[in-house]
């Protein structure tokens, strides 16, 4: 199971990645747009903050297959990185995963909203699919249903290596429903990714145990003191 932030915010970057266990960033041109910067020097902090190893999702502009494929190669170029291409599935976005996956970029398909999409993302080359989930639970579809089905018949290929990264996640339930469907990774913004390991008992138990250890071997002291 792979845990991305869904983000281009420094210091939620900084913070998760310093706190929990996750693979890597996700990106999209809202994202980075919202950060209202140069555009090199918020990837390049990105890459500072997660290092080369940790997955860096970034996306494409173009619609033709000739301009996604130049994209990706000044990405490539441009940064240093464990870079993945966002492309949007179309027919000129199959094109260029084809394309590019010949030629060894690592490729993300975006802007899922079908299973039908995932699984022609999947035979095109993409390593990962990310399908919306709230989104299409929005226009009156089903998320989860969405990469259930596709899980199900991409499990039918003993060959299949890519791999289903949920995202456009609300709430927590949502995200965890998609893993129980078969995500095999998810992609999450900071309020959500914060309340998945959230629970108000935990807090009051941790509380316990302090206020229990305190009455005997003193508050506010831990093994360090003792030992």
């Amino acid at each position: 199971m792979e845990y991305l932030l869904d983000t281009a915010n420094l210091e939620e970057i900084k913070y998760f990645n310093g706190k929990f266990p996750i693979v890597g960033v996700t990106t999209n041109p809202t994202i980075i747009a919202n950060e209202n910067g140069d555009y090199k020097k918020i990837i390049n902090s990105i890459l500072a903050i997660i290092g080369t190893e940790k997955m860096l999702h970034v996306q494409v502009l173009g619609r033709e297959a000739d301009i996604i494929i130049k994209e990706a190669e000044l990405l490539k170029d441009t940064f240093e990185g464990n870079l993945y291409i966002k492309i949007p599935v179309s027919d000129e976005g199959l094109k260029a995963m084809s394309e590019l996956k010949n030629r060894g970029f690592n490729i993300t398909a975006t802007g899922i909203l079908t299973s039908q999409q995932i699984v022609m993302a999947a035979k095109a080359g993409a390593d990962y699919m990310a399908p919306y989930v709230n989104r299409a639970d929005n226009i009156g579809g089903d998320g989860v249903k969405v990469v259930r089905d596709a899980f199900d018949i991409l499990s039918r290929d003993k060959n299949n290596k890519a791999k289903i990264l949920g995202a456009s996640f609300k709430n927590v339930k949502q995200v965890h429903e998609s893993i129980l469907a078969g995500a095999e990774a998810v992609t999450v913004g900071s309020d959500v990714l914060k309340q998945m390991i959230y629970h108000p008992y935990t807090d009051w138990s941790i509380e316990k145990f302090e206020s229990d250890w305190g009455k005997v071997y003193g508050s506010g002291k831990t093994l360090i003191d003792i030992l």
